[in-house]
């Protein structure tokens, strides 16, 4: 695990040679990448109200990074795999497997979200594929494989790789560590490769019921729930990003070959499908249910009082088991970084 600690301009970042940057030695880290001791690890996280959050002051990500946390993160991955049934959708394994350099930004624990195990699986699959890996914390594994390389990096401030690093970018859940997504895209843009490719995956902040004429009405205390995280996000400078991905990417004028898919997971019991009644009931307890656990700190912090967010938790739990066909929307878009004439 290795630490950025400086806010590089591309004219300072290593322009690194393709070769060597598959070399163990992690030839591309420059004077200002340094490793991390061991010691060093628990300065990077901070306990508030019997939860595990990072330390660094200017990231907005609001929920913790503790085990409940990160195995929620893992359930969703798998339940991820089974509801869209293959490792992953598009062009992604050919241009891994045609091209050498793909960076995975809000890395996490390592998970790569559009497919069924972690990145360093994917390192196994595709060893001559340098895979990169940036977050706020050093949760990933310490002991990662030579094409593999985790780095701690706030991806709200300017980027180090060089112009057209990347063959791939892949961003997966990070909307609620992103103070400006279409800025985001603008580094994403500049570290591709022209035709390079940008995957993006967000989860939509509330529930669908489809068919239903009023959804807040069938399922209000559910809504009053992710009402009070948006607001509480905003105060972050957090804004919604799921349904937006397509039409900033769209807008940014920098890719070319946009395309976009909607997904959508049961929570509970009600799919008269087999498969998808055993993803509802796991999304719902395994996911849902720790998601509201997890946001419970913040909205504390935001200026909800202890006995109230107990109460929106309760309400909106005996909901997750009462209402029948509630989904939550997966937005999948990708792109390619534009060639230009």
């Amino acid at each position: 695990m290795y630490i950025n600690s400086s806010n590089n301009s591309d004219e300072d970042v290593q322009d690194d040679d393709d070769d060597a940057s598959l070399q163990s030695d992690h030839s591309d880290t420059s004077s200002d990448v340094t490793q991390l001791d061991h010691t060093d690890f628990p300065t990077y996280f901070r306990e508030r109200s019997g939860r595990l959050f990072h330390s660094h002051g200017n990231a907005p990500y609001p929920l913790p990074v503790d085990t409940p946390e990160q195995q929620r993160v893992d359930a969703q991955h798998n339940l991820l795999y089974r509801l869209l049934g293959r490792h992953c959708r598009g062009p992604v394994a050919r241009v891994v497997r045609e091209r050498r350099r793909v960076l995975d930004i809000c890395t996490g624990t390592g998970r790569w979200q559009v497919v069924s195990s972690v990145v360093l699986d994917m390192a196994q699959e595709f060893p001559d594929v340098r895979f990169d890996g940036i977050d706020i914390v050093p949760i990933a594994t310490r002991t990662p494989p030579d094409n593999v390389y985790f780095e701690m990096a706030d991806v709200n401030e300017p980027w180090r790789y060089r112009n057209g690093a990347f063959d791939l970018v892949h961003a997966r859940s990070v909307s609620m560590a992103v103070l400006d997504y279409p800025a985001l895209l603008d580094q994403a843009a500049r570290v591709l490769r022209p035709g390079g490719l940008f995957l993006a995956c967000e989860w939509a902040r509330t529930i669908h019921i489809p068919g239903a004429a009023d959804a807040r009405a069938v399922a209000p205390h559910t809504h009053a729930f992710f009402d009070a995280v948006a607001a509480a996000l905003r105060g972050r400078g957090i804004a919604p990003a799921a349904r937006h991905l397509e039409a900033w990417l769209r807008e940014s004028g920098q890719f070319e070959r946009v395309s976009a898919r909607t997904y959508e997971m049961p929570i509970g019991d009600w799919p008269e499908d087999a498969a998808l009644r055993e993803l509802g009931v796991v999304f719902r307890g395994t996911v849902m249910r720790t998601y509201a656990e997890s946001m419970a700190v913040f909205l504390g912090e935001s200026g909800w009082r202890a006995d109230a967010v107990q109460d929106l938790l309760h309400a909106f739990g005996h909901e997750l088991n009462t209402v029948k066909g509630m989904v939550c929307r997966y937005y999948t878009v990708r792109a390619r970084r534009r060639v230009l004439a």
